[in-house]
């Protein structure tokens, strides 16, 4: 659904835990400051590119049978353990569903399943395929009858896990699990500057703690008492919360 290198560019973002230094040919920055950047960025590129992962190039509607050859080809060639498809009603290309009648959907949607489901168990590979909800009530809770199409996904899939939201909050919701049984929530907590989802919220850094000397303080006290200078005893320091970076300049 996304092109490639729309998600290598937000994979980036997630790998480095940080906005990537983009646009910089349109910045007026000193040539030392971008040497550098372009030098982390490369670096960056680098590492990333040792990771074991691979991407397909199909974009949109895609014949299913085309899909399995790159994900056999990919099994074998590459040891791939781990395919994710996203989504399955693009998987579904037009020209095979014939007329477009909605019984015609629903019967390619279930034979890929199926296909995809044999491959899964043939070659070992997990495979994680996204599929999209029904019209439903906005902030209402999706449920296994809440997928689009028949209840054959959910049928043959071994782990059925729903991104559930309610307008306020967002949580991973596991509804199925044929490995031990173990069913729950875990809520998601999005961070802006890493574009990454974590379990726990971003916690707000108190701003800095300033040590000044204690004759500075004693000074600033008497000059608004009205009792003109203090003298500041030896050795003595107190501290003051920094708060200018609290309030906009």
């Amino acid at each position: 659904e996304i092109k490639n290198t729309r998600l290598m560019h937000k994979l980036l973002q997630q790998y480095m835990k940080d906005v990537l230094p983009v646009g910089l040919a349109n910045k007026d920055l000193p040539a030392e400051e971008r040497r550098q950047h372009m030098e982390g960025l490369t670096a960056l590129a680098d590492k990333f590119e040792t990771l074991p992962m691979h991407f397909m190039k199909f974009h949109g509607g895609s014949d299913v049978d085309d899909v399995l050859d790159a994900m056999e080809y990919a099994a074998y060639v590459h040891d791939v353990e781990h395919i994710i498809l996203d989504n399955m009603q693009f998987m579904i290309s037009r020209q095979s569903v014939g007329k477009g009648s909605s019984y015609d959907k629903f019967d390619m949607q279930d034979i890929a399943v199926e296909k995809f489901r044999k491959f899964a168990t043939e070659y070992n590979v997990h495979v994680t395929l996204v599929v999209h909800p029904r019209k439903e009530d906005e902030g209402a809770k999706l449920g296994m009858s809440s997928f689009y199409g028949s209840a054959k996904a959910t049928q043959e899939a071994d782990t059925v896990i729903i991104l559930q939201s309610d307008g306020k909050r967002k949580f991973v919701d596991v509804k199925k699990n044929r490995f031990d049984g173990t069913l729950g929530h875990v809520p998601l907590h999005f961070q802006r500057k890493s574009g990454r989802y974590t379990e726990t919220p971003e916690v707000n850094v108190p701003p800095p703690r300033t040590t000044i000397p204690t004759g500075v303080s004693a000074l600033n006290r008497a000059e608004k008492q009205g009792n003109g200078t203090a003298r500041a005893s030896a050795g003595g320091t107190s501290v003051y919360h920094d708060i200018r970076k609290q309030h906009p300049t």
